[in-house]
């Protein structure tokens, strides 16, 4: 919202609490008050709704005001065949990419690979309607040894290989709608040792799906764990939405007769002791009908508006801030010799950084690494070319922090 007046940054906070209100009666499954409906710019909240992934949920609230015999909802900007279009496409959506999952799982288990669906496959079911959680990608976590012959088979299938081998997990998109990533770890051990370290054994606290040789799911707890800790992941480095929240939120509704001993115990192997609680409680002020949004701490109002305002997965400016921040003292100003410093290094990359880039972007280069410096000079004026808006707004987000 940079160079907006004071008067649409309000209008626009008003539309973000809106949609937090629709979402929270989305959840129960209960009408919204029409009078508080009427007085909504629905072409903000539709808008901010998209952002979050939240446009489903929100709008099966509208629908539950209609069911109850509530007022016509003046729409002269038309945005609730939009909206309603919008819902109806996540429902869609929902129901191809588990076909193709379901695909894709019969080969794991005639070849014998063992596999285990995460996050939105798991928490889907747990909302109101199908569709309601809705999901960009189907996460697997798989066996990694069969890596070269499960990119094989997503190949055979149609499928465009976006990466392959250069981290943790591996991504196959295919139109419209189908993407996978396929991971052979939860967490890349360098940019996240403590829950690389963590996770190495979670093999072993698996346990088989129901009527299946091949295919395993985690325990109530070790899946909530993993929830925190892939939302902490995101909320520390490019920042999260509100949909994370939500998640907490409905986890711990379905499963409320969760082991919270055996998370007392795990959480602070990975750091997320006080996390934990801090989230479940905002969710629960929150998302709760019975508890008075009053109830909310300065601290606790921040987080819910610094989640209102990003998008689903957060926002990149987030990203080259913290990326920033970590090489400060905890504490202490970010100077100006940080902050030239990450330029530098983002214009004059490590010649490891640099063989890596050529390997996926410049094959030439790779295949002849004498000529190393001109690499360098070819992937300046390719990113110029490509991104140089986004490279200036990058250098422009630093310098102002």
């Amino acid at each position: 919202m940079k160079g907006s007046s004071k008067t649409d940054k309000s209008g626009w906070s008003k539309a973000a609490w809106d949609m937090l209100y629709l979402t929270a009666c989305g959840i129960h499954t209960q009408a919204p008050d029409p009078e508080r409906v009427l007085a909504m710019d629905l072409k903000k909240v539709y808008a901010l709704s998209r952002s979050q992934s939240l446009n489903a949920l929100t709008y099966m609230a509208l629908e539950q005001m209609k069911k109850a015999d509530g007022p016509e909802i003046p729409d002269s900007d038309q945005v609730l065949p939009a909206w309603e279009e919008s819902r109806n496409k996540a429902i869609r959506k929902i129901m191809l990419i588990d076909g193709a999952r379901a695909q894709l799982f019969a080969y794991l288990e005639g070849k014998g690979i063992w596999h285990l669906p995460l996050k939105g496959v798991i928490l889907g079911p747990l909302y109101p309607e199908l569709g309601t959680r809705q999901m960009s990608d189907n996460d697997i976590l798989f066996d990694g040894t069969y890596r070269r012959e499960v990119r094989e088979w997503f190949a055979a299938h149609g499928y465009t290989v976006e990466s392959y081998g250069e981290g943790n997990h591996d991504e196959y998109h295919k139109a419209p709608v189908y993407n996978f990533e396929m991971h052979v770890a939860l967490f890349d051990k360098t940019a996240y040792p403590q829950m690389a370290d963590y996770y190495l054994t979670l093999k072993n606290r698996l346990k088989l799906a129901p009527g299946k040789a091949y295919e395993y799911c985690m325990t109530d707890e070790d899946f909530y764990l993993y929830l925190l800790a892939h939302m902490d992941k995101h909320y520390s480095n490019n920042g999260t939405g509100l949909r994370s929240l939500l998640d907490v939120y409905v986890y711990n509704r379905a499963k409320d007769k969760i082991n919270r001993a055996y998370l007392d115990e795990e959480l602070p192997k990975i750091g997320l002791l006080e996390f934990e609680e801090q989230m479940r409680l905002l969710a629960d002020k929150f998302f709760d009908p019975a508890l008075k949004k009053a109830d909310l701490t300065e601290q606790e109002w921040e987080i819910l508006h610094e989640l209102s305002f990003n998008h689903t997965y957060g926002r990149i400016e987030n990203i080259w801030r913290n990326t920033v921040r970590k090489t400060q003292p905890e504490g202490e100003p970010i100077t100006a010799g940080v902050k030239f410093r990450y330029i530098l290094r983002r214009l004059f990359p490590s010649r490891a950084h640099m063989e890596k880039w050529c390997e996926l972007y410049s094959p030439f280069f790779h295949r002849h690494k004498w000529l190393m410096p001109a690499a360098r000079v070819w992937r300046f004026i390719k990113a110029e070319k490509e991104q140089g808006t986004a490279m200036k707004k990058e250098f422009y987000t630093v310098r102002k922090m």
